[in-house]
């Protein structure tokens, strides 16, 4: 089972305070850029895709590698089908004449051929993570500006956390304002903490802290002062109101959690039973336990 995950960095939770759809599509935009440009590819799909494209989604190709092609249909170098546009007599997409021809422009022109392989990676992202790209322009675009966000803040406070969540959450919380988005930025600011792990220890305040997006003290330091977050700091400080949030997320099967009376210590995981939690909250505790015997014995002899 391959899991359809996109990945942010933490930063970006700020914007939903400043604008909750640009805030979402900005996490969105980015996770599916960032995933698309981590794929490999054949050139031979590339040339195929961008030919499929050409011919029955023109508006969808960037403007420079269609403009590319029709220079190259002008100047005789490329083969324009327009009886078949790249199908054969039984129907099916065969484009072998443009195939070479293309390649060629391609290999001529590193800065096309650039354009179509993000464009290829582009589309069998968006195809993979089931999103929608209404236009590679827009969210290439948004990408940038989350990555100027990125580095603006890393310049500052060093590498930033990551959090990966299903796309469609995303879009669910973007095309429906009326949920609680403050269940989303918690749910992003504890998977920003668990990682690849099974689960963590942490505390209500850290967890607080990922909810405005901040990854450190620091940072806490900085955000908690903005004034959009104020609200949500002053909210969720209070141990009755953060109780309640993490009992939603997990009434709502985002996560799991456990706490023992009058400790601080929380054991967060994404969601599963209570007793499978505990379980493997024993199970650690019994390794931790054993390395600690192992070490007290070997300075004993």
């Amino acid at each position: 089972m391959e899991y359809k995950y996109v990945q942010f960095p933490l930063c970006l939770v700020t914007e939903t305070y400043k604008n909750r759809e640009k805030g979402l599509n900005l996490m969105l935009d980015f996770g599916l850029v960032h995933y698309a440009l981590s794929q490999k590819y054949e050139i031979g799909d590339v040339v195929r895709q961008t030919i499929y494209d050409y011919y029955k989604n023109t508006d969808k190709l960037p403007r420079d590698l269609r403009v590319a092609i029709e220079e190259a249909a002008a100047e005789g170098q490329f083969t324009q089908d327009d009886d078949y546009n790249g199908f054969n007599s039984d129907g099916k997409f065969d484009p072998e004449i443009n195939s070479g021809e293309l390649l060629r422009i391609l290999e001529n022109r590193p800065e096309i051929k650039e354009e179509a392989v993000r464009h290829y990676q582009l589309h069998q992202a968006g195809e993979f993570l089931n999103i929608k790209i209404g236009s590679i322009k827009r969210t290439l675009k948004s990408y940038n500006e989350a990555q100027g966000i990125r580095e603006s803040f890393e310049r500052s406070f060093g590498p930033d956390a990551m959090a990966s969540v299903k796309p469609s959450l995303l879009i669910d919380y973007r095309d429906n304002p009326k949920q609680d988005i403050d269940l989303l930025r918690a749910y992003l600011g504890i998977v920003s903490l668990i990682g690849f792990r099974k689960f963590i220890s942490t505390t209500k305040p850290v967890i607080l802290s990922r909810m405005i997006g901040a990854k450190s003290k620091p940072v806490w330091e900085a955000f908690s002062k903005v004034k959009e977050a104020r609200g949500i700091v002053e909210r969720y400080s209070k141990r009755y109101n953060m109780d309640r949030l993490l009992l939603s997320l997990a009434e709502r099967k985002f996560i799991m959690f456990l706490t023992r009376p009058h400790v601080s210590l929380i054991y967060v995981s994404k969601y599963m039973e209570p007793e499978q939690l505990a379980d493997l909250v024993r199970q650690s505790q019994a390794k931790y336990n054993l390395k600690n015997k192992i070490r007290e014995a070997s300075q004993k002899i």
